[in-house]
């Protein structure tokens, strides 16, 4: 049996394990140093609990281990190789043994630490995951598990007792929008608000059961995250171990009958006018929408806009993909014609050393052969009997030709291997130069295709295309909606700003249009009339994961994004401090894909698929951001400089660069590569909740945690600051080209900004 001694030894030797080494030997170095040793802390207090039942491990332990031990003594985090989530861990112990003795808790480590009888004290003073010391209840717990004899327990499912949360409880913690504004949504609480953003309307509250007029909860446990796909159709919310998607349809035209249109209806092609708009068509015969001064207000597009369908940004990506192209293949001629001179150099080092080497081994050859005359002409008169003077003169020339002989045969041998260098930096630096020309010629290439590429982009009038003949056109009652029939399509736009609002096929050849009300529009051919509500409905049409034990989403739903087509939904979260997930889904049948567990050794707390669709971009509570590459779930980088849990993260638009943003109040851009490099910009007040790259450029909209928006470049200046919100702000999305800002806080009023003007749009919630 181990003497107490010896148990403390044991115990000290583990604290070096568990604590680097800090907490060993200091009362001896404070001696050493001639200062008086730090008083001992006082020994935890242990509660002798009396009852009949016996302590139930998963039910009654494990509660009290969450939350002060496994931080660092789980599967992911296994300080000193000590586990403590099962009797079986604990009995195998770690570095220093069995962490606990069956029947024998006072002789145990584990007991002796936490009650701080021992080093190293259980959990350490300062510990990052903010662990308190066991309270004497807890120990006297934990004390009489182990008395009986540290057994194991039956492992039952937790059940979820759900309680609503108050009706006054409404924070905004997630928002999100189709690509070009038409349509979002924002977390309020437990409930999903559908938004028109650009309109400052609600246009409903989603459920189970679809789009409700009335607030209704979406979700059991608070929204946390909101994804919609580019062009609106779907619609995903996470909460706890569970995702919902929502699907739009819209009804068909049907309902034949004989009557006359509503009012409201013109010609196609002509310029009609209502209220403080003014539909116009442009000489290709595009139509568009113009404020009565005639300041264009929106160019209407059949359908919701998306990145690739829009000419201006096409074209600034290309032109950016050119400039990028021709910034790599000017650094990689710089290299070339180092790599050249460097060649040079070494051809010309290369004949110099082979020219001093041949000198060296001749003088040496010559030593050599002076040596072999002098020892010649030696022996020679010793064997024609010469006289002792005679020969001693000959043998000191014997010995002074030996001497040289040495020195020239160690100056040889340094020339050749001087010569040996050269040659070796000869044929590296000929290496270099070939590999760096072969760069070059690949990036020329690169850089015509950029240029062919660039040449063959639509013009700013390409949307033109996209229209056919424009047959006949509507205004609703009031102004606020506008119809018009072209190329077998009928299509609805809100007047105020033009963004889009549905769109369907028509069978048959109408001619003429008008509104019945402010949702339904008629079509006629003669004495037939049609009509068609172009209201959208939802509808829920899969719920991810179960939200219950059986779910394979570990924890919240922290984050939800979905890939540039809207075919694929990733989701990222993780149990606290043990592991982080990725998660991919195929919305319209709601199957689960493939996963990438441990992507970090916390919870992922923020994603972005790259422009692409070939990467993901994770951060998570680990500090870190990563990127992984989709087809085969490696990490290409692995992003570490934040000294807090990375919040946000976003793409640049031609997916060259990543920006992140952590709660340490600081924003990188990281230019990803062969070599990931970052401009860091700190400084910020608070933690950084969201990053909105806008349009195609560099910039982005950092959204701090405060009231107020910044405005970012990537060399870290601040051209600009939206103003407006009153409280602490939660979550951000911006429209694809830059132009509209949503965002969402702690007051639960929704906010929308023209980033372009610099100032507050709308507010929904008060």
């Amino acid at each position: 049996m181990h003497t107490r001694f010896q148990r403390e030894a044991v115990a000290l030797i583990l604290g070096m394990i568990l604590s680097g080494g800090v907490a060993l030997g200091q009362d001896a170095k404070e001696a050493k140093d001639g200062a008086a040793p730090a008083p001992k802390p006082a020994i935890l207090a242990v509660e002798r609990l009396t009852r009949s039942t016996p302590v139930d491990f998963y039910q009654e332990l494990i509660p009290v281990l969450q939350a002060s031990c496994l931080p660092c003594h789980n599967r992911t985090t296994t300080k000193a190789d000590l586990i403590l989530e099962t009797p079986a861990d604990i009995l195998r112990g770690g570095e220093s043994g069995p962490a606990a003795v069956p029947g024998k808790s006072a002789e145990s480590l584990m007991l002796q630490v936490s009650t701080h009888e021992l080093k190293p004290r259980m959990p350490p003073k300062d510990n990052k995951a903010n662990a308190a010391n066991l309270t004497a209840r807890e120990l006297g717990l934990l004390a009489m598990w182990i008395d009986e004899g540290c057994k194991e327990s039956e492992r039952k499912a937790a059940v979820i007792r759900w309680e609503a949360p108050s009706d006054r409880f409404q924070p905004v913690y997630a928002v999100a929008m189709a690509a070009d504004a038409h349509v979002a949504v924002a977390g309020r609480g437990p409930r999903l608000a559908l938004l028109d953003p650009l309109e400052g309307t609600v246009r409903g509250w989603l459920s189970d059961s679809g789009l409700s007029t009335n607030p209704v909860s979406a979700h059991r446990d608070l929204v946390n995250s909101v994804a919609v796909s580019p062009d609106g159709t779907w619609i995903a919310s996470g909460g706890y171990r569970e995702i919902k998607v929502w699907k739009r349809t819209f009804a068909a035209v049907g309902g034949a009958q004989k009557g006359s249109v509503g009012p409201g209806g013109f010609a196609g092609g002509t310029s009609s006018t209502n209220g403080s708009r003014v539909l116009r068509f442009t000489t290709n015969g595009a139509p568009e929408l113009v404020d009565e001064k005639g300041g264009l207000v929106a160019r209407l597009h059949p359908g919701p806009r998306l990145p690739e369908q829009d000419p201006t940004r096409q074209r600034r990506l290309a032109q950016s993909s050119v400039d990028a192209e021709k910034g790599r293949l000017e650094a990689q001629e710089k290299e070339l014609a180092a790599q050249s001179d460097r060649l040079k150099k070494a051809r010309e080092a290369e004949l110099a050393a082979r020219k001093v080497r041949d000198e060296k081994t001749v003088a040496a050859d010559r030593a050599r052969m002076a040596q072999s005359i002098a020892e010649a002409v030696l022996a020679r008169a010793e064997s024609a009997g010469a006289t002792t003077n005679a020969t001693k003169a000959l043998k000191e020339k014997v010995e002074a030709a030996r001497k040289a002989v040495e020195p020239a045969a160690a100056e040889a041998t340094k020339a050749q291997t001087r010569l040996d260098t050269a040659g070796e930096e000869l044929r590296l630096a000929d290496l270099s130069r070939d590999r760096a020309a072969a760069l070059v010629q690949v990036t020329r290439t690169a850089q015509k295709e950029a240029q062919g590429n660039l040449a063959s982009m639509p013009s700013e009038g390409g949307l033109d295309r996209t229209w056919g003949k424009v047959i006949a056109g509507a205004w609703s009652p009031s102004g606020k909606r506008l119809a018009l029939l072209a190329d077998g399509q009928v299509h609805v736009w809100a007047s105020g700003s033009g963004s889009w609002v549905a769109s369907t096929r028509m069978e048959g050849a109408w001619d003429q249009a008008g509104f019945s009300g402010e949702e339904t529009l008629q079509l006629s051919k003669g004495a037939v009339v049609d009509a068609w509500n172009f209201t959208p409905t939802y509808q829920l049409v899969a719920t991810l994961g179960s939200g219950g034990d059986d779910s394979p989403i570990a924890d919240r739903v922290n984050a939800l994004a979905f890939r540039s087509d809207g075919l694929r939904l990733a989701c990222g979260s993780g149990e606290p401090t043990r592991g982080g997930e990725v998660r991919v889904w195929d919305p319209a049948t709601g199957r689960h894909l493939y996963g990438f567990t441990n992507v970090h050794s916390d919870a992922v707390l923020a994603l972005a698929w790259s422009p692409d669709g070939q990467r993901i971009a994770t951060g998570g509570a680990d500090r870190f951001a990563r990127v992984i590459e989709v087809a085969n779930g490696r990490v290409s980088s692995s992003l570490e400089g934040h000294s807090g849990h990375v919040l946000a993260v976003s793409w640049r638009a031609d997916g060259r660069v990543l920006a992140t943003g952590g709660a340490d109040g600081a924003v990188k851009f990281w230019t990803l590569g062969s070599a990931d490099k970052a401009k860091n910009v700190p400084g910020f007040a608070k933690e950084i909740v969201g990053l909105c790259h806008i349009g195609a450029g560099g910039d982005a909209v950092v959204v701090p945690g405060e009231t107020d928006f910044v405005r970012l470049t990537e060399s870290g200046e601040k051209p600009a600051t939206l103003g407006g919100a009153k409280e602490f702000q939660h979550a951000a999305a911006i429209s694809y080209d830059g132009r509209w800002l949503l965002a969402g806080g702690q007051d639960g009023v929704i906010r929308t900004w023209d980033v372009e003007g610099k100032k507050l749009l709308r507010e929904l919630g008060r």
